[in-house]
């Protein structure tokens, strides 16, 4: 299968795996999932047994999984059938509108991702963070769990959607077998849930919500602005090496 959107066929392969690292970095320190985990994990433990707990965490986190899963490979068969079907597409203004997304992005995350004051309140309103908050209150089953995981992804699709299509791309133009392919989906997938799973970890092994709010916020400034830092070597490195090209 060749490149996708008339890729550049002679693009350094290092650059490609570089930008695919960086867009699973990105993935794994975005904060919504991991927060919403969090707060039902909490929930969890103060009602139910801790084998319980931990069962229903893993439907969580299978929940976040498939709809990485999902979003990531509709966006990858959307550009191969793109590609295919425009054969003789001129890319040049994807390359600066995609380069322009992130560049924008990385200013939006790092003013306004998280709310002002000594806390990790997110982007997202309060009605929604009241409605997610209720849901991982009331969660009492494996399938309330996974819904929850799987919707919890949803609000920072303004964020990740150029993440995905950055990543559908560099993985097509990365693996040249179905099995390269298919292992680099899986490690991006993984890279979504990685921080879920470590909170799960860390609270089955006795940490509670406030010991790790409190490294979260000790940990704030630096998540935003790496995450930001991010987004604007993906826009130079893009712009530098015509990776969309």
């Amino acid at each position: 299968m060749q490149p996708p959107l008339c890729y550049n066929l002679n693009m350094n392969v290092f650059t490609s795996v570089g930008i695919l690292i960086l867009t699973m970095l990105i993935m794994a320190f975005l904060q919504l999932s991991t927060g919403i985990f969090l707060l039902f994990f909490h929930y969890c433990h103060g009602k139910y047994s801790r084998r319980k707990c931990s069962d229903m965490g893993l439907f969580y986190i299978i929940g976040v999984e498939l709809c990485v899963a999902l979003i990531f490979l509709s966006t990858y068969f959307s550009l191969n059938a793109l590609y295919f079907a425009t054969s003789n597409f001129d890319d040049t203004f994807l390359i600066w509108f995609i380069a322009g997304i992130l560049a924008a992005l990385a200013i939006v995350i790092f003013f306004c991702y998280y709310h002002k004051g000594k806390n990790t309140k997110l982007f997202i309103s309060r009605r929604l963070a009241s409605l997610l908050n209720e849901k991982a209150k009331n969660a009492k089953t494996r399938s309330d769990a996974f819904t929850l995981g799987f919707i919890s992804t949803i609000p920072e699709l303004f964020f990740t959607i150029p993440i995905y299509i950055v990543a559908a791309i560099e993985t097509m133009q990365i693996g040249d077998t179905p099995i390269v392919r298919s292992l680099l989906v899986i490690l991006f997938i993984l890279s979504a849930v990685t921080p879920i799973i470590a909170a799960h970890m860390s609270m089955d092994f006795g940490y509670n919500l406030a010991n790790i709010e409190k490294t979260r916020i000790r940990n704030k400034n630096f998540t935003r602005a790496f995450v930001s830092l991010l987004y604007l070597i993906i826009a130079i490195l893009i712009i530098t090496f015509k990776v969309i090209k």
